[in-house]
């Protein structure tokens, strides 16, 4: 009998290990499902016309919309666009780390008053955190001045980035904080934010704010780079 309950007990863990190894991996948004199809040169768009896309990655899903004729995105996009040589409106697309923080692509998230500001969940969990850098038209921003944000930063700058959560439409009572930049200390490279004090939540929030504030809300470009969703440091 001890042998059997040895026995059961030795699978039992095998089969839990092996479940704890596979969630990770289904549950992480890395936007590799993500098809991309330009409309024009230098165009990371899935769309050329008035439309709402749903991105799903992971255990994710967010909403895109696209106006103007392709001209202009609110909420996510994916990019797999490399290099941090554009500036200004074009470089909204690039990551100010060079390109995905692994695989091919990122996502890029502009958020504003009229966009989706949220990226929901298939089913309520415990999200460990994600990865996060600048934008090139934040960073051009930011780093060099221009005709919305001014001149360049300085010591009493900053930028930042809250994530919230929310659990069955209600807001949960906890919030991270994280500093895309600090006086002139300005975030390139990918780095982890750390969102298990949240809790478990089935929606995600993002609000952006800043020193460059003016009568219509926040001047520094309101872009931020995404990439592993859900991710374990």
């Amino acid at each position: 009998m001890k042998r059997s309950f040895f026995f059961v007990a030795a699978l039992a863990l095998v089969f839990a290990s092996c479940e704890n190894t596979a969630v990770p991996d289904q549950f992480v948004a890395t936007f590799e499902e993500a098809e991309i199809s330009p409309v024009k040169q230098d165009s990371i768009f899935k769309a050329d016309k008035d439309t709402t896309i749903f991105l799903k990655s992971g255990a994710f899903k967010a909403e895109e919309t696209v106006s103007w004729a392709g001209a202009s995105v609110a909420g996510a996009v994916v990019s797999n666009i490399k290099g941090t040589s554009k500036k200004g409106l074009e470089g909204a697309y690039y990551a100010t780390a060079g390109g995905p923080h692994r695989g091919r692509n990122f996502m890029v998230w502009y958020a504003n008053a009229w966009a989706p500001n949220t990226i929901k969940l298939t089913s309520a969990a415990i999200v460990p955190g994600m990865y996060v850098c600048n934008n090139m038209y934040a960073y051009a921003s930011m780093t060099e001045g221009d005709a919305y944000a001014g001149e360049p930063f300085g010591d009493e700058d900053w930028f930042k980035l809250t994530i919230g959560g929310k659990l069955n439409g209600q807001v949960v009572n906890t919030k991270v904080d994280f500093m895309l930049a600090e006086g002139t200390s300005i975030v390139k490279n990918w780095t982890y934010v750390d969102l298990s004090t949240l809790g478990e939540v089935d929606e995600l929030t993002f609000e952006m704010t800043g020193s460059r504030t003016g009568d219509w809300g926040l001047n520094t470009p309101s872009y931020f780079c995404v990439d592993d969703l859900g991710a374990k440091r």
